[in-house]
């Protein structure tokens, strides 16, 4: 088993955890991840802290079982995300990612100026605590969400959610280049597989494609099928079609 498919669990569980309502003080989800004929191989506890003004997003994932564990060097990972609100949108100003890994240890962190519609990357890797990169650089893109609230985000950024159509956004962590990140609302015989891949659910829940325009390891362009509940809740994602190990699914508990 090549431990970078396995990683991709930790990379899509990171940014599908929560509900869009932000009037509650603290909120909790939990994630597992599913691989092939393996099972379980990840898990993700993330919480928002909110008030009226600012909200908190901290997650952490981490490998489950000894074949996980070991063919990702027990690899863990947080993601912090910052910011404010606006008419119940979460806007991120900082989102950091924090990960280890066998002797490495590596942290990224994302500002973003909005007056001057800027965002820089920081990147930082150890090894052995001893610092191997260090590099700053300002990105070619601006974005409001980040990886994680975008899909808190996506039920008001969607109204429509039964009618097909496209959408495109520019999202902080995602592509380097450009931040893109495509969401398609499906119909007709593509909404129909996306049923049969993901389960009806309940009667108000819908159903989009999100595309990350990136090679994800043997995921050409990091397509994700997700099913989000009423409350704005993704219920389950599934990462289709990698080759020679099938789908990834990731399912909220």
């Amino acid at each position: 088993m090549n431990s970078r498919i396995i990683r991709i669990s930790f990379i899509f569980i990171s940014f599908i955890f929560l509900s869009p309502v932000v009037n509650a003080k603290n909120i909790e989800a939990y994630y597992s991840a599913e691989f092939g004929i393996v099972g379980e191989v990840a898990r993700a506890h993330a919480t928002l802290t909110s008030n009226s003004r600012s909200y908190t997003l901290d997650a952490n994932i981490e490998a489950v079982g000894v074949i996980a564990k070991t063919v990702t060097n027990n690899l863990k990972e947080r993601h912090i995300s910052n910011g404010h609100i606006v008419k119940g949108l979460l806007v991120t100003d900082v989102y950091q990612m924090i990960k280890s890994y066998g002797v490495y240890n590596s942290t990224t962190i994302y500002r973003v100026d909005h007056r001057r519609k800027r965002v820089t990357r920081h990147y930082i890797k150890w090894e052995k605590s001893k610092e191997i990169i260090n590099e700053k650089v300002r990105l070619g893109y601006y974005g409001r969400d980040d990886l994680m609230t975008l899909f808190m985000n996506l039920s008001k950024h969607i109204k429509k959610k039964h009618k097909s159509k496209n959408y495109r956004f520019s999202v902080v962590g995602a592509d380097r280049k450009n931040g893109r990140v495509d969401v398609i609302v499906p119909s007709g015989n593509a909404l129909k597989q996306m049923k049969i891949l993901m389960g009806e659910g309940k009667k108000r829940d819908w159903y989009s494609k999100v595309v990350m325009h990136r090679k994800l390891y043997q995921s050409k362009k990091g397509e994700l099928d997700v099913r989000i509940g009423k409350e704005g809740i993704v219920e389950k994602a599934v990462l289709k079609d990698l080759i020679f190990f099938g789908d990834i699914r990731i399912i909220r508990q």
